[in-house]
């Protein structure tokens, strides 16, 4: 059997306020023709089909439609990752079953559930899954509470332990393989920075070696593709474009994956365009003049080296690179300190990520009580608690409820 391996599409992404749909409408034309060549026997979508909780209709349809290009060609499965409306995929999975399209999201495989996918020359494909799984929603959502005690790489063992027996249950190893899917952070798994750092931290990370031991892995989560850590064959497929300057030149792919009853998995990754390249700039206008060539269409940003103020830099830089779109321009003065940052033609101030634009108003005027980097860091909390569509949590709040303090509140 054979099954190609996708993750991270994250339709609705935005890159300094520039939307990434042309990029994005460019991978996944160039997976489904990918899928029409080798004809597999399934697909497998590792998460995170979409950004954030409030992308446009028009995105939502722009995977939708290409999920159901794939699920023409092959059985699709779709497992939900931490970027995905749980709800949203609960609906689809009604609709999507009627054309060969799943959309996973809760464990399947605990209790003989998981998926049977036929394949070529009369083997079968037992597929087994574990969507996303967050620290905070995790007991409402996925299983008994009272199952639920113990650290959170305690927990995910724990579930990955249990889909690991209904999955191999009464197993015939000559006609039937198996397939994990997850949406999960792997101790050792090379990060991007693009993902969300929340749920890629200590909190999050799980045990490589307590992966099922299936015939092939597939994971999302993590942006680079790569070879899953631990004793188990698998890879994270990774997202089909950069999703920021932090994967600029990352080598983008697909996975084919080759299955055959007692023999090792073969993983064959197919490289894709990736979309529009990634670029930063820092040097004189002259060495930005030659270069031009090598930006051609990228998306840019561009830090420029002045010996004066130069008013009409941003237009200069805009009119060298006329093919590319130009992100942002900074401008660096000799013998100044820092630099101002330059506004682009026909716009208000260049948008820089908030975080950025709040740690450099920090700079200016400091603070008077608490630490900048606490500041910082609440600040964090309230944008990614906006962007996840969910209260913002703070460790300090744990306090109200620790047992010295509420002791010494009743004395």
């Amino acid at each position: 059997m054979q099954v190609l391996h996708t993750s991270d599409w994250h339709a609705g992404r935005t890159t300094y306020n520039h939307s990434r749909a042309p990029d994005l409408d460019d991978a996944l034309t160039e997976i489904i023709s990918i899928a029409r060549d080798v004809r597999p026997d399934a697909i497998v979508n590792s998460g995170d089909l979409i950004d954030h909780s409030k992308v446009s209709h028009t995105e939502i349809e722009r995977v939708v439609d290409a999920l159901a290009e794939l699920a023409a060609i092959a059985p699709t499965v779709v497992v939900a990752g931490n970027h995905d409306n749980f709800s949203q995929m609960r609906y689809l999975d009604r609709l999507g079953r009627l054309n060969r399209l799943y959309f996973v999201n809760k464990p399947i495989g605990i209790s003989g559930d998981h998926l049977i996918l036929p394949g070529r020359d009369g083997n079968a494909l037992r597929l087994g899954a574990l969507p996303f799984v967050s620290a905070e929603r995790g007991i409402d959502v996925f299983d008994d509470p009272r199952r639920w005690a113990g650290a959170y790489r305690a927990r995910i063992a724990d579930l990955q332990a249990r889909i690991t027996t209904g999955l191999t249950a009464n197993l015939d190893p000559t006609r039937e393989l198996t397939v994990f899917a997850a949406h999960l952070h792997v101790t050792g798994a090379g990060l991007s920075g693009s993902e969300r750092a929340r749920h890629c931290s200590d909190d999050y990370a799980c045990d490589p070696a307590a992966i099922p031991p299936v015939d092939y892995a597939a994971f999302g989560h993590i942006h680079e593709p790569q070879d899953i850590p631990g004793p188990v064959l698998g890879r994270y497929a990774g997202s089909p474009i950069p999703l920021d300057f932090g994967e600029a030149g990352q080598r983008k792919s697909v996975t084919l994956v080759t299955l055959e009853p007692g023999k090792p998995a073969r993983c064959e990754p197919i490289e894709l365009r990736g979309g529009r390249a990634l670029i930063r700039f820092e040097g004189s206008l002259m060495e930005l003049q030659s270069q031009v060539e090598t930006i051609g269409d990228a998306l840019c940003l561009a830090t420029v080296h002045t010996d004066t103020r130069d008013p009409a830099l941003s237009q200069r830089v805009h009119d060298l690179l006329e093919r590319a779109t130009v992100l942002d321009v900074q401008q660096r003065v000799a013998g100044t300190r820092g630099g101002a940052l330059v506004v682009e033609p026909g716009s208000g101030a260049a948008q820089r990520p908030l975080l950025e634009s709040f740690s450099a108003y920090l700079q200016q005027i400091d603070t008077r009580t608490a630490p900048a980097d606490m500041v910082m860091a609440l600040m964090a909390e309230f944008l990614a608690a906006d962007h996840e569509d969910r209260d913002p949590c703070f460790a300090v709040e744990t306090l109200l409820t620790d047992e010295h303090v509420t002791g010494a509140a009743a004395a």
